[in-house]
């Protein structure tokens, strides 16, 4: 390839009808790309408002019907799929061969229509994991053996997520790279302010105010965050607990808001604990908190709400799995505990509503932390050498 010509990327996503980090994720890369060197193009399956913020960055975009590739043995989607398949593929191949694509990348772990097209077509591919599988061993080995044999570069979120996915005899296996996701609240619209959140909820400026920020999905584990709650409030009536995150739709997924509901109702909590319902204004919101809290069950491969709760300069109460402990330095910009573990939990959260200069002191050695290992200059770098070495390796 010549030197004088741009590195143009097809970026695929499959799964972007419920609006999340890999989505946000994806559009700040495609981005922030240096466009003196690459295009970016992206391919998704539907159109949704994250559309929006790839028409005002003049990133061109594709729809295509892809068909989820998910762990179900439903009948009626196992049909949908084989019958979809081998058509999405051959969709791309010709985008592929229009856009005279250089590298084909997919933007998480089933992410694989994109791939596939590539290799057929003899280009580069590579594909981000930003997913650590909750499965059974062989199927979870499958899946990544499968994945890995597939692409020339895995980018995996976290050093979390390439010990769990792609390790091989404790040792990581070769072409899988750790590259951080950054975050960038400007880019994705989390700086809207809709109101003062202390005053839209009648909540006085002395009154603790602990927050958490999630879908409502079991494994993102609301309930164990009211069940802390419930402890924590023997010492400190006063605290209020703020839940934001919307209702998440399929596999009964929507049933899990009422249960929340339910339970701070029995735990005779319910006057401490609000719901917000989805919100636009993450920023304005995590700058009332005074203490964020991440309640994931299952390993998180790497949270953007802890990112950015870092970068307000607010201490981290987060579950100790996954690729939170690379973002929160026990004891330095927060405290970890045991992921499902109430308990440990509230003693977090009550040690720092007992020693308030401490968490301010820890607020602090997270904007510090956020700012140097999660740094958008150079994390966007390592991914375009990346890019570079998988065309001149070509």
């Amino acid at each position: 390839m010549h030197q004088h010509k741009k590195i143009k990327i097809l970026f695929l996503h499959a799964n972007n009808k419920d609006i999340g980090g890999a989505d946000y994720c994806l559009f700040k890369l495609s981005d922030q790309l240096d466009k003196d060197k690459f295009t970016p193009v992206i391919c998704l399956s539907m159109k949704t408002e994250i559309l929006e913020l790839y028409e005002k960055a003049c990133i061109r975009t594709y729809l295509i019907d892809m068909e989820r590739i998910r762990k179900s043995y439903d009948p009626a989607y196992l049909i949908r799929l084989i019958f979809k398949f081998f058509p999405t593929i051959f969709k791309i191949k010709k985008i592929i061969k229009k856009e005279n694509i250089h590298i084909v990348h997919g933007n998480d772990l089933l992410d694989i229509y994109g791939p596939i097209a590539g290799r057929l077509l003899g280009i580069p591919v590579s594909q981000h994991v930003r997913w650590i599988l909750d499965s059974p061993y062989i199927f979870k080995k499958v899946i990544t053996n499968f994945v890995y044999m597939l692409n020339n570069k895995i980018i995996a979120v976290s050093n979390g997520v390439a010990k769990e996915m792609f390790s091989s005899n404790h040792h990581v296996k070769p072409n899988v790279v750790t590259c951080y996701d950054w975050i960038d609240m400007e880019k994705v619209g989390q700086t809207k302010i809709l109101s003062n959140i202390r005053t839209e909820f009648n909540i006085s400026n002395n009154t603790p105010l602990v927050g958490l920020i999630g879908r409502l999905d079991p494994w993102k584990g609301q309930d164990v965050f009211i069940k802390a709650a419930s402890i924590v409030l023997r010492s400190f009536p006063n605290t209020m607990f703020i839940i934001v995150g919307g209702i998440v739709e399929g596999r009964e997924r929507e049933l899990y808001g009422s249960m929340l509901i339910r339970l701070a109702e029995d735990l005779n909590i319910k006057d401490h604990v609000i719901f917000t319902g989805h919100r636009e204004d993450i920023y304005n919101m995590i700058n009332k908190f005074n203490i964020l809290v991440h309640s994931s069950k299952t390993p998180d491969p790497l949270p953007g709400v802890v990112l950015e709760a870092m970068f307000c300069s607010k201490p981290v109460v987060g579950a100790n799995a996954g690729g939170v402990p690379e973002e929160v330095a026990d004891r330095k910009n927060g405290l970890l505990y045991t992921p499902g573990d109430y308990n440990e939990m509230a003693e977090a959260i009550i040690y720092l509503l007992q020693n308030p200069e401490v968490a301010k002191n820890m607020g602090r050695a997270g904007k510090d932390r956020v700012e140097k290992l999660f740094n958008k200059k150079y994390l966007c770098a390592k991914m375009e050498r990346i890019y570079e070495e998988l065309v001149c390796q070509r």
